[in-house]
C-alpha cells in the first residue's frame, strides 16, 4: 500500500493505492475447490474548507478484482475467472447552521460490474442542546451489489443442474433512518442511545425455473421487509487507570415475499438473526508498561434454524517492554472450548478457543 497526503490551511488531499493477493484451497479429499484473488485499488479524497461554516469532501476510486476459481464437482462458477471493476465517485457538503447545528448532505455514485451505476444519497443533521448533549437524525440508502455467487454459480445434483445464477439479479437495497442522542453526564461518564428503522427491498430468494418446471432453481429478488430497534453504548472512567464500556442492541425483523415468489424455504432463513446482543469491555492500565483488556459478550438465540444464546470472553494482556517494542498475549472465546454461531445441522465444527502471542516493533 502507498499513500500520499498534502495539507494546506484550507485543504486536505489524500491519494492511496494498494495491491492484495488472497488465496484459499479446500482440504485434499474434500472435493477440491478454491480461489485466487488479486485486488488492485486506487482512491483519491480531498476535503475543502469553503468558508461560511462550510466544508466540502469529494473523491472517487476504482477497484479491480481479478480472480480464478477452482470448481468443485457439485458447485461451479461459469466463467471460472473474471476481472471485475467497481468504480465510485462521491461528494459531501457540511454546512453549519448557527452555532448549535450542522447539516450534512452527500451522494455516492457506484458503478457495479454486474448492474451499472447506482446513486447512494445520505443526509444527516446534528444539533447541540447544550455543551453536554447532542442529538442527530439521518437518512441514507445503501446496496449489496451482485457477486459471482448471485450471477455465475451452478449447483449440480448428480448430472443435473439444481440451481443456477441469475444474470439479471438486482442489487439488494436498504433505506435507513436513525435518530439518537449523546449525553456527557460527567467527565467520567458518557452514553449514547440510537433508534433505527431499515426498509429492505429486492432481497435474494430461490425461485422455480417456470410455472411448469421445478428445476433448475434460480436466484430471484422477490423478498422485502423491515427491521427496527435500538442500540446504546456508554463509557465510564471508573478510575484514571480503569475504563468500562458497555453496549447493547435490540433488533426486530419483519420479512415477507413479494407477489409471484415461490416462497421456498420461507423467510426465517433470511432473517435468522439474534434479537439482541450486548457486550462490556474493561480496559485497565495496570502500570505505565502493562495493560489488561477484556470483553464479555452476549449473543441472543437464533430463531430458525434454532441456536441457543451464548456468552463469550476475549482478553488481552500487553507489556510495553520499550518505546519501540510491545508484547502481548491474546485469548479468544475463553469461556468454552468450542461454541457454534449457527446451527450445527448446517455443518461446520464451530468456533474454537484460541490463544495468540503477538510482538510489535516500531522503528
Amino acid at each position: 500500500m502507498g499513500r500520499y497526503q498534502h495539507r494546506t490551511e484550507r485543504t486536505d488531499l489524500q491519494v492511496q493505492a494498494y495491491f492484495d493477493q488472497t488465496q484459499r484451497f479446500g482440504p485434499r479429499g474434500s472435493g477440491g475447490g478454491g480461489f485466487v484473488l488479486h485486488t488492485y485499488d486506487f482512491e483519491i479524497q480531498q476535503s475543502i474548507d469553503a468558508g461560511y461554516h462550510q466544508r466540502i469532501v469529494w473523491g472517487g476510486g476504482e477497484r479491480v478484482n481479478s480472480y480464478a476459481i477452482t470448481n468443485q464437482l457439485a458447485l461451479l462458477f461459469e466463467p471460472e475467472r473474471r476481472n471485475l471493476t467497481l468504480g465510485n465517485a462521491f461528494i459531501q457538503d457540511t454546512v453549519a447552521i448557527g452555532h448549535a447545528a450542522n447539516l450534512t448532505a452527500g451522494v455516492k455514485v457506484e458503478n457495479d460490474p454486474y448492474w451499472g451505476w447506482t446513486p447512494l444519497p445520505d443526509i444527516r443533521a446534528t444539533w447541540s442542546f447544550s455543551d453536554r448533549m447532542t442529538g442527530w437524525v439521518a437518512a441514507s440508502k445503501a446496496i449489496r451489489s451482485p457477486t459471482p455467487f448471485d450471477d455465475d454459480v451452478l449447483e449440480k445434483i448428480g448430472a443435473n443442474i439444481g440451481l443456477t445464477g441469475n444474470r439479471n439479479f438486482r442489487p439488494e437495497q436498504v433505506k435507513a433512518l436513525e435518530t439518537g442522542a449523546r449525553l456527557e453526564a460527567s467527565k467520567a461518564l458518557s452514553f449514547s442511545l440510537t433508534a433505527f428503522y431499515n426498509d429492505y427491498d429486492d432481497l435474494r430468494t430461490i425461485e422455480f425455473a417456470s410455472t411448469s418446471s421445478f428445476f433448475p432453481l434460480y436466484w430471484g429478488n422477490l423478498m422485502r421487509g423491515d427491521t427496527y430497534g435500538i442500540e446504546g453504548w456508554a463509557n465510564w472512567q471508573v478510575a484514571d487507570w480503569w475504563r468500562l464500556s458497555p453496549g447493547f442492541t435490540i433488533l426486530r425483523e419483519q420479512l415477507r415475499f413479494k407477489a409471484g415468489s415461490a416462497g421456498l424455504l420461507g423467510t426465517t432463513e433470511a432473517g435468522d438473526d439474534p434479537s439482541s446482543h450486548a457486550n462490556v469491555t474493561s480496559s485497565m492500565d495496570l502500570s505505565h508498561h502493562i495493560v489488561f483488556d477484556a470483553t464479555l459478550r452476549y449473543v441472543g438465540a437464533l430463531p430458525s434454524p434454532g441456536l441457543a444464546h451464548y456468552y463469550e470472553l476475549n482478553g488481552r494482556f500487553g507489556w510495553r517492554a520499550t518505546r519501540a517494542l510491545e508484547v502481548s498475549v491474546n485469548g479468544l472465546n475463553l469461556l468454552h472450548s468450542r461454541h457454534y454461531e449457527f446451527s450445527p445441522t448446517q455443518g461446520g465444527e464451530g468456533i474454537y478457543r484460541s490463544v495468540m502471542g503477538e510482538a510489535r516493533w516500531s522503528f
